[in-house]
């Protein structure tokens, strides 16, 4: 691997699942929105369980029963690909699709500055969690806000009572100052 390769950030648009057939075919669970993605790859990443990185070149693919069948070039029986099971094809984020109208990648919402319905700007989400019923923004706030809401970083749910208004041009989100407050430890 290339030391632009190495230091490009990926993202894992599919599981690998199983192999299919007799001619080198692997089942894939897409992670991706667009279930018509597998018709854009071509160089791709595989990172299998173990950790190693493997580049691959996609041969063939196909859509079926909203899984993919993918054919990477060189591996041609289900033997050569049978320690590919259980890996995540992944490509350079730099090909990422766009989030579909009115919804957004987690990871690019970490920075984001936080804000209230009056326009003061508190603080920082430093990155959003995925919690077991929803996610969450981990914010940490500003110095000269610590003391009206807390000097730890809260996590606050992305829940309509809580998040108001998310600006993605903007790299803003807009929160209920009363429920942030009720987030946050010890008395207000």
């Amino acid at each position: 691997m290339s030391e632009s390769e190495a230091q490009e950030e990926y993202i894992t648009v599919c599981q690998l699942m199983r192999t299919h057939g007799v001619k080198g075919y692997i089942k894939a669970m897409p992670l991706t929105h667009d279930l018509t993605r597998h018709e854009k790859l071509t160089d791709v990443m595989l990172k299998k369980t173990n950790s190693e990185l493997v580049k691959l070149t996609v041969e063939d693919s196909r859509l079926a029963n909203n899984l993919w069948l993918l054919k990477f070039k060189g591996y041609d029986t289900p033997e050569s690909i049978t320690h590919f099971v259980n890996g995540d094809i992944m490509i350079p984020e730099s090909e990422r699709l766009p989030a579909p109208e009115g919804e957004y990648y987690i990871d690019d919402l970490a920075g984001f500055r936080v804000k209230l319905e009056d326009g003061r700007d508190v603080g920082e989400v430093i990155e959003v969690q995925e919690l077991p019923t929803v996610y969450a923004f981990q914010i940490k706030f500003d110095l000269e806000y610590q003391k009206e809401f807390s000097a730890q970083p809260i996590l606050a749910p992305w829940v309509d009572d809580c998040v108001i208004e998310i600006d993605e041009e903007g790299e803003s989100i807009t929160c209920g100052a009363d429920y942030l407050k009720s987030m946050c430890p010890g008395e207000k």
